[in-house]
């Protein structure tokens, strides 16, 4: 079967998280992702644990259908071959600080010039510019410069990693619309990713709020300021989710459960408080089963909050083929560009496994390739 994406030859400097998933979209989209690894161990995210098999599982999640050779970038040579390998690729994502790859003679200048059609992913958690460009950084500092932990009423560790997968998906689109706008043109551009950035545009409704209030935020109409959005716990300790915004939402939940006097005014700002209360004791007084039974059906926008180790057993994610083990025992999430029908993740990359293969392909002789190992430049 021809995929989108077949016959595009992506390297990926990138390590962990973003990186990983931006280019695994590319590959599950039909892309040939050489994956380019440092001699000092490689990406980090083959060594964090868990393990299976002496591998990570977040690694095996993140980095099937890839190939992976190893060379060293800060090596005399090793820019060189990168610029060999460059000259007949599409795309390059690489999640240096900004700078670093100027710095080793492979920045986007420097591979424009041996080849113009090449689209060039920089993904970095500040952006190229700006005071914060040269500050280390993770998701959780993302997310907070970005006003997602201090919107909650309890300022707390997400549930996951937005600005990492957000930056992800945003480079994705960037690498795309560049693609195709080469096929108008014939010339390749930059696309520079922020996780910062995109992190920022999930904490828009909440900023756009605190604006036009003029207040600091939390607790605002999305963000738990609403007793008919929001999370309440059941009699067994479970997490369930209520979202009914809309009059016929609520009214529908309201009917499910009894209380109709709850309909009217039941988004005023000064009801909030008793109703969240009144509410939250209501949840309280009955196990999820029984919600379950008596919500699911009542078209009140009501959803169990599945722990991590229950998501894959969803019924509905089972019937869209979303998620699984393979045999091999790795995890494995289908792009969600093309749920349905029938998926068989491929193999996860051995370190340095196909850096022979690779190199190969760039017109380099055996001999060549062996005078480079023996000088440290590949592996």
């Amino acid at each position: 079967m021809t995929k989108p994406l077949d016959g595009v030859r992506v390297l990926d400097l990138t390590r962990l998280l973003p990186g990983g998933v931006c280019t695994l979209l590319l590959a599950d989209l039909g892309a040939d992702v050489v994956k380019i690894e440092d001699p000092s161990g490689g990406d980090y995210a083959r060594w964090m644990p868990p393990l299976v098999d002496g591998q990570s599982v977040f690694f095996r999640m993140n980095n099937r259908d890839k190939r992976s050779a190893v060379l060293d970038l800060k090596h005399p040579q090793g820019a060189a071959v990168l610029r060999r390998l460059a000259a007949r690729a599409d795309v390059l994502v690489e999640g240096f600080r900004p700078g670093v790859m100027a710095r080793l003679g492979c920045d986007y200048d420097a591979l424009r010039a041996v080849n113009p059609r090449l689209v060039y992913c920089s993904i970095s958690g500040w952006g190229a510019d700006g005071p914060y460009r040269e500050r280390s950084g993770h998701d959780l500092n993302y997310v907070a410069v970005a006003g997602l932990i201090g919107a909650m009423e309890t300022p707390q560790v997400l549930g996951g990693q937005v600005g990492d997968l957000a930056g992800a998906y945003l480079a994705l689109a960037g690498i795309l619309a560049a693609l195709f706008e080469r096929e108008r043109t014939g010339a390749g551009r930059q696309v520079d990713v922020s996780l910062f950035e995109a992190a920022l545009p999930f904490a828009l409704h909440a900023w756009t709020e605190a604006v036009a209030l003029g207040t600091a935020g939390g607790q605002g109409t999305l963000t738990g300021g609403l007793a008919c959005y929001n999370v309440y716990r059941t009699a067994d300790g479970a997490a369930v989710t209520l979202a009914a915004l809309e009059p016929k939402f609520w009214s529908n939940f309201c009917a499910a459960v009894g209380r109709p006097d709850w309909t009217a005014d039941y988004l005023l700002p000064e009801r909030q408080p008793a109703l969240k209360a009144e509410v939250a004791a209501l949840f309280a007084s009955r196990p999820l089963a029984e919600w379950r039974a008596l919500l699911d059906a009542a078209d009140c926008c009501f959803a169990a909050a599945n722990p991590p180790g229950a998501v894959a057993d969803d019924p509905h994610i089972q019937a869209r083929g979303l998620m699984g083990v393979g045999a091999d025992g790795a995890t494995w999430m289908r792009s969600p560009l093309w749920p349905g029908g029938a998926f068989t993740p491929g193999p996860v990359p051995g370190y340095g496994e196909h850096t022979r293969q690779v190199l190969t392909e760039a017109g380099y002789t055996d001999a060549e390739i062996e005078a480079l190992a023996a000088a440290g430049v590949v592996k």
